[in-house]
């Protein structure tokens, strides 16, 4: 595993030649392990102070009601700095995956134009994201309300886009399996197995 990231890292840039299941997997696993501990920070550090101030609100003896306004009130602030904390890591991981998720298409004989058609959904949905931020911090006060019509109405709105989150993923899962082709392809030779 180890192998496989130092790998990796090392040809960032590399989009030649082919790289096996193994190789790509193992790269790709510690990429996401550290998508998800950066979202763990991002939680952290973005739930402290609203959990701290509703802590506050309790010790000075507010009601529920209004407990509830003060953490509803934090929550749409905490959407948007969350959103581009998330759009930030992800295009970093993106771009530290594209050459070798390039390599592993190589590796099955297709085109590594597959990978950047997946960059540019991934880009897509990002944006999608960061252009939704207000909706979803709007769904946060229809929420508080309690209308739970307007709130399904509001979450429609912005389905697609989590939707459109998940395709790059369904394509580097779809490819990163396929098979290796066996022998020298016109990619090059067959890779190490690491």
């Amino acid at each position: 595993m180890i192998a496989a990231i130092k790998y990796n890292l090392a040809n960032l840039t590399n989009f030649k030649g082919r790289e096996g299941r193994s190789a790509f997997w193992f790269y790709f696993l510690f990429l996401a392990i550290i998508q998800i501990v950066i979202s763990i920070v991002i939680s952290i550090v973005m739930t402290a102070p609203m959990m701290a101030d509703v802590f506050e609100a309790a010790k000075q003896g507010l009601s529920e009601a209004e407990m509830q306004k003060r953490m509803f009130s934090r929550l749409s602030g905490m959407m948007r700095t969350s959103v581009w904390a998330s759009v930030a890591s992800t295009l970093v991981l993106t771009g530290l995956l594209v050459a070798s998720f390039t390599r592993r298409l190589h590796d099955s004989d297709k085109p590594g134009w597959i990978a950047g058609l997946t960059a540019l959904i991934q880009f897509a949905a990002l944006g999608m994201a960061v252009a939704s931020v207000d909706k979803v911090a709007e769904m946060m006060i229809i929420a508080q309300s309690g209308d739970m019509v307007k709130l399904q109405e509001a979450q429609a709105s912005v389905m697609l886009n989590g939707m459109l989150g998940y395709v790059p993923l369904l394509l580097i899962i779809v490819f990163g399996v396929w098979p290796s082709s066996d022998g020298t392809n016109r990619y090059g030779a067959e890779p190490d197995h690491i």
